[in-house]
């Protein structure tokens, strides 16, 4: 039997499990609800490690964890999805001797990079940025093949970025989850980004919220290429699956360039191939790497 491993992928609505070989395929997926506090947390993340060494023989664990993240360390130390607001100040690391096996976390928007470099989107890239789109709007920088962590391991975490100085922070104006709920919160009614788009001629609350979406990803794109200057952003959650968002992205980036005439960049842009598996796959990949 091939060498596997168990990644685990700590986000704001659920934590996705994943049994991983060593040449980086999916062999099998769940999900679990998020626990209503850290005892419930450790005890069903301890609990999918028994169950994978059991079925599968699992070698290590990796973790991807949204918030700020310590990869060193373990602790988790900056703003988290509500639902997991008692991981702040936890370690993860706690965990290892509990467990019994190799165990590395990293934040999520790095997990995702690392997918895409390991077998996916970013295997010709150099320099590149990757957006999470899910609950929040995670982020990383690749430079030269290696993910950048920044002096406080936050770097490409736009997410936490306010646009204008009295607005809220980016993640709400962009992050699918935030972007329906706001639908939802007007309408009674709740519908994806890709349905928003299905009935953009009929609906104006779908037209609003799906304009709002569109029109801010592509300004915070514009905005980090001139920041960064990468080859390509890479898109990842569940909506990169999604076959129409990145030509819609492309024809808004294109739109905002011409009416704001900002110059000569035009962000490029590809979905993660591994989609919501990403995270997981970077995960593993993480662990690898770290063992």
């Amino acid at each position: 039997m091939t060498k596997r491993y168990l990644g685990l992928d700590v986000g704001g609505s659920s934590i996705k499990t994943g049994i991983v070989d060593g040449e980086g395929q999916m062999l099998e997926r769940g999900r679990l609800p998020i626990p209503e506090n850290y005892e419930g947390f450790e005890a069903a993340l301890l609990e999918q490690v028994e169950l994978a060494r059991r079925k599968h023989g699992v070698l290590g664990v990796g973790i991807s964890s949204c918030g700020g993240i310590n990869p060193y360390t373990g602790e988790v130390f900056a703003k988290i999805a509500p639902s997991l607001q008692y991981l702040i100040g936890k370690n993860y690391y706690s965990l290892r001797e509990k467990a019994g096996l190799p165990l590395y976390v990293e934040k999520d928007g790095n997990c995702a990079a690392l997918g895409e470099i390991w077998t996916g989107s970013a295997k010709d890239l150099r320099n590149f940025v990757t957006l999470v789109l899910g609950s929040g709007l995670g982020g990383a920088v690749a430079i030269g093949g290696r993910i950048h962590e920044g002096a406080n391991f936050l770097a490409g975490d736009v997410g936490y970025a306010f646009p204008l100085r009295d607005s809220g922070s980016y993640s709400p104006l962009i992050a699918p989850v935030a972007i329906e709920n706001a639908y939802q919160a007007e309408t009674g009614r709740r519908l994806t980004i890709p349905e928003m788009k299905d009935c953009y001629g009929r609906d104006a609350a779908a037209r609003k919220y799906y304009d709002q979406f569109m029109c801010e990803l592509a300004n915070v794109l514009l905005t980090m290429q001139y920041i960064i200057d990468p080859e390509m952003f890479l898109l990842g959650g569940g909506i990169s699956a999604w076959p129409e968002l990145v030509p819609e992205l492309e024809r808004h980036i294109l739109e905002l360039v011409r009416t704001k005439d900002c110059g000569p960049l035009v962000p490029k842009v590809r979905a993660c191939t591994h989609h919501n598996d990403a995270n997981i796959l970077g995960a593993v990949y993480n662990l690898l790497l770290r063992m």
